[in-house]
């Protein structure tokens, strides 16, 4: 079988490239945007998610698709729709017009209405590929953590490492579920490998739900060492932000506060009967790498 990979110069595709190629079955084009990626006995080819003719070109021979691919950093909330939702809608003419068996899109917990531009235009995405007439599945991973990921949870616990104070934005109420890297993985190894699994829904998150400055806590007790939180308020941040991403210092980006806020569909059960998807807690995947 061969799979089609966009994002690939992502860690997650990295990652699941070497475990498939243990497991044999499949053989792997990969689509390189701005960085190249060169991984043993895989073809590469050039593209764009904004270009329709590279990704036809893409997909041509191809069996599936595993569509990685996503803007999650812009200042600009037009450039969301315009990489996320339109060049997925590229992507699935290309798939049809070269009749790829299926399309397995990886999405996000953060694609709901009050999850900023980014998660609207993850949400508008999934859309078009419920609607697409392809075969399909959704992906859903949430705060992936492990190594080499150096945002989300990975700079969080940078800042525990490093800093006395943590900035918390609110209250920290708002719920996470941190989910180990390699756990996403299995997962879309197992979907990958399931021609027979269509038309689902899977929320790849942690089994364990908690508010942000439990997340804080419980990464200050695995590393043995106190930190004290600062509390901003919301509106403060966001100006503080907008302010900062006008002048370009710093990498947090507005659309990033919602994305953290909002409300997330964190029910695993589904996943957990359709592909056996069984993700470590916090301690047992920190375990694995710090």
């Amino acid at each position: 079988m061969k799979l089609l990979i966009t994002g690939a110069s992502s860690v997650l595709a990295s990652r699941l490239v070497a475990l498939l190629r243990e497991r044999g079955k499949f053989s792997f084009r990969l689509l390189e945007h701005r960085s190249p990626v060169r991984m043993e006995s895989c073809e590469t080819v050039s593209g764009n998610m904004t270009d329709p003719e590279s990704l036809g070109r893409a997909c041509q021979g191809v069996d599936e698709v595993l569509h990685l691919a996503a803007l999650t950093h812009s200042c600009n909330d037009a450039e969301y729709f315009r990489v996320n939702r339109e060049g997925t809608r590229n992507l699935i003419n290309a798939c049809k017009k070269n009749d790829v068996r299926r399309l397995v899109f990886v999405s996000s917990a953060a694609a709901v209405g009050d999850g900023g531009a980014y998660g609207l235009s993850q949400l508008e995405s999934e859309k078009l590929v419920c609607d697409s007439g392809l075969q399909w599945v959704i992906l859903r991973p949430s705060e992936v953590y492990g190594p080499q990921m150096k945002e989300g949870i990975g700079k969080l616990i940078s800042w525990v490492k490093n800093l006395k104070y943590i900035p918390v934005i609110g209250d920290g109420s708002y719920c996470l579920s941190p989910v180990y890297i390699d756990d996403v993985v299995e997962a879309m190894a197992q979907v990958v490998a399931n021609p027979d699994l269509i038309s689902r829904k899977l929320n790849l998150c942690g089994p364990e739900i908690m508010p942000f400055v439990e997340v804080i806590d419980r990464l200050s007790r695995y590393l043995e060492v106190r930190r004290n939180k600062i509390f901003i308020p919301v509106w403060i941040t966001r100006l503080a932000v907008s302010l900062a991403s006008l002048v370009k210092l710093g990498s947090f980006t507005p659309d990033q506060i919602p994305r953290l806020l909002c409300g997330k569909d964190q029910d695993i059960s589904q996943a957990a009967t359709s592909i056996s998807y069984s993700p470590r807690k916090l301690e047992e995947g920190l375990k694995e790498y710090l």
